[in-house]
């Protein structure tokens, strides 16, 4: 018998990858095209130009600043269809979209991405904290993460062991983990950063 919890592993990168903008899609008001114009944008600032030209894709921005009103539509229309053919499984998706697709996800969308990918390969999807700011939304985040944990976790260990019975809960519990796991690890990390700017040098005689 296939379970949830073996699907969850058996996904392929692209069934990850189209999985969460397919989950962004679903449960916010963001549309399938906000999502295009978004990945368009992302594109545009990590792919070379070179690749860029290869594959046609529409710079958006430029079509804007330019007030090109009918080219605009007809280059929403063509890109909007690629789009949809990731999106569907119908088109092969490029290696090289990885990076730009995830970075055009929603903040929170984005995060369950990069640990599931990263989850893949047995690592965590901690990202590198820039500001202060930054590590107290982190910090908030991790509490999120860890009430989540909670709240799922006695489903789990109701009857004080993790079994067969509880593979319904295991996919969300193992991403809510990974998620304490990868705030903890950004928090860590800003911390021994800080300690390490401010310890006393070492005067060499």
């Amino acid at each position: 018998m296939e379970t949830s919890s073996l699907r969850h592993r058996a996904q392929t990168r692209d069934q990850v990858l189209v999985a969460h903008a397919a989950n962004q899609i679903a449960r916010t008001s963001l549309s399938q095209d906000d999502f295009a114009q978004a990945l368009s944008r992302q594109i545009y600032l990590t792919v070379p130009v070179t690749k860029i030209n290869d594959a046609k894709v529409p710079d958006f921005d430029e079509l804007a600043r330019l007030n090109e009103v009918g080219e605009f539509v007809k280059a929403t229309g063509r890109w909007l269809k690629r789009v949809q053919r990731w999106l569907s499984g119908d088109q092969e998706m490029p290696s090289w979209l990885e990076e730009s697709w995830v970075n055009a996800l929603e903040p929170e969308f984005r995060d369950h991405c990069i640990n599931e990918l990263a989850g893949r390969h047995g690592l965590i999807g901690a990202r590198q904290m820039t500001n202060d700011q930054c590590a107290n939304k982190s910090f908030g985040a991790l509490i999120r993460a860890l009430g989540d944990v909670i709240d799922t976790g006695s489903e789990v260990f109701d009857d004080q062991v993790m079994c067969e019975e509880d593979l319904p809960h295991l996919p969300a519990f193992a991403s809510q983990c990974r998620q304490v796991e990868a705030r903890a690890g950004e928090l860590g990390r800003k911390a021994e950063d800080l300690l390490e700017k401010h310890r006393p040098k070492l005067k060499i005689a």
